[in-house]
């Protein structure tokens, strides 16, 4: 086998393989560990244990679906920012949150605190956390309710714990960086490939003619 098609199949499957590695490993990341329903109810603690395999900011959120008028939503979750429109409609929202890993305290926090942007869905989420963590940890959430939150009910809403959108930014970038990458490697593999073709081909048309 000649040298330009040994380096032409071996820049392809080096293409192939870094997409294939890539697709696997973003397919198996666990964006969002935790999604439970909870019922809000004052003096609930609702407790929650997960193992992580991505490094990044986790939010921890309370989402809503858009079941009930979304103005009415945005004033229960306390997610509105013109509070004008919210007269006669509080907050239901109040919580504090203790994550521990290895039965060991490593953080704590309330929905009264400043939080990150929640995580882009299809519903209305209030993020009343968020924290650092590592891949490889197993870690415990424990989450109490300290305002009645029961007439969110209609809205279905869930406890989550999930990736912050900031993480999905690097996650785009790397996929930038590999789709680039496999394009290169398959177009280099692909013109090595095509030259030791047109090679192989001259060469076996390029004989001498017969002598009469």
């Amino acid at each position: 086998m000649q040298l330009p098609t040994k380096f032409g199949l071996a820049l392809v499957a080096l293409g192939i393989g870094v997409l294939a590695a890539w697709s696997l490993w973003t397919k198996t990341r666990k964006f969002v560990p935790v999604d439970v329903p909870t019922s809000l109810s004052s003096g609930q603690t609702t407790s929650s244990e997960f193992k992580l395999n991505f490094d990044g900011l986790y939010l921890i959120e309370i989402e809503a679906e858009k079941t009930v008028p979304l103005d009415t939503l945005h004033c229960l979750l306390g997610v509105e920012a013109d509070t004008v429109k919210c007269k006669g409609v509080p907050p239901v929202i109040g919580a504090t949150w203790i994550l521990f890993k290895g039965g060991v305290e490593l953080c704590h926090g309330s929905s009264s605190e400043s939080h990150s942007a929640p995580v882009q869905s299809g519903g209305v989420a209030r993020v009343i956390g968020e924290f650092q963590g590592k891949a490889g940890h197993e870690y415990k959430l424990q989450v109490t309710f300290t305002t009645d939150g029961r007439s969110l009910a209609p809205a279905h809403p869930r406890l989550k714990v999930g990736v912050a959108n900031i993480a999905f930014t690097d996650i785009q970038a790397g996929s930038v960086l590999v789709f680039s990458t496999t394009f290169i490697c398959l177009l280099f593999g692909v013109i090595l490939l095509s030259i030791a073709a047109f090679a192989k081909r001259g060469a076996s048309g390029g004989g001498s003619p017969q002598s009469a």
